[in-house]
């Protein structure tokens, strides 16, 4: 313990590098480091997910403002559970979620917390032959690991998608295909950016095989772990890893139907 006391600074610069998942795994490694995390204040705690304090909901077909569903104790840490600070001519449609964070219509990223919201840059128009597709959203944000987040669209069949001149499939062609392509935007770089995912094992289909998207219809995503799980048009459902570039099909069993829930 004097050996710590004496190099503390030192410890804690180091220890100040760290992410915060590492950061909290050293701290539980003896009573001299968690002392030095704890007193040097290295850990913020306000970007730890420590507690539920409630539960977003909203109709989708005819959406009014989201309602939060939460104990009275703790709802007065959202006092706007409508967001209606937010201006977004579209109204206050929640497209996605993750660990806190709303992604809403016209990609408008917003923390019901603290209040803040921000509307990311236009995406750049799709590569050859993918400009009719429409676009799945998810938001990808932990944390514990670092103070950004993504945003993934990711291409969809839509109605009439093989009636369009540009088009390069066919009703027999593999989706999603071999290399998938989508847009990432990156809070870090604040631009959104091509990238090519690798299919690991069998695709999920044909072209023929998806339902195709209606305007009013949303599938929705769920990151876990380290990894993004998409519902997917015919009731499977695509696990993207971003750390490698990679997506690979889980298939459902034949005539289920698919609920995304992770604990």
């Amino acid at each position: 313990m004097a050996l710590l006391a004496a190099h503390a600074d030192i410890l804690a610069c180091v220890l100040g590098h760290l992410a915060p998942r590492s950061l909290a795994v050293s701290r539980s490694v003896c009573k001299g480091w968690r002392a030095i995390v704890d007193d040097y204040r290295l850990l913020r705690t306000d970007l730890l997910p420590l507690s539920l304090h409630g539960i977003f909901f909203m109709e989708e077909l005819c959406p009014d403002p989201p309602k939060l569903f939460a104990n009275p104790l703790t709802k007065h840490r959202i006092d706007d559970a409508s967001l209606g600070y937010v201006k977004n001519d579209e109204g206050s449609f929640i497209e996605n979620h993750c660990n806190g964070l709303l992604l809403l219509w016209n990609h408008l990223v917003v923390n019901p917390a603290t209040r803040q919201w921000v509307r990311l840059p236009p995406p750049p128009p799709r590569c050859t032959g993918m400009e009719d597709f429409r676009n799945d959203v998810c938001l990808v944000y932990d944390p514990t690991v670092s103070p950004h987040y993504d945003v993934l669209l990711l291409p969809c069949v839509s109605y009439g998608l093989l009636d369009c001149a540009t088009t390069i499939f066919t009703e027999e062609s593999e989706w999603p295909p071999l290399a998938y392509p989508i847009q990432v935007f990156s809070s870090r770089t604040w631009r959104w950016e091509e990238r090519s995912l690798a299919r690991r094992g069998e695709a999920a289909g044909t072209i023929a095989d998806m339902d195709p998207y209606r305007d009013y219809e949303h599938r929705y995503a769920v990151y876990w772990k380290g990894a993004i799980y998409v519902h997917c048009q015919n009731d499977s459902i695509l696990r993207i890893t971003l750390t490698d570039g990679s997506y690979e099909v889980i298939k459902s069993p034949t005539g289920s139907k698919i609920f995304l829930v992770f604990s």
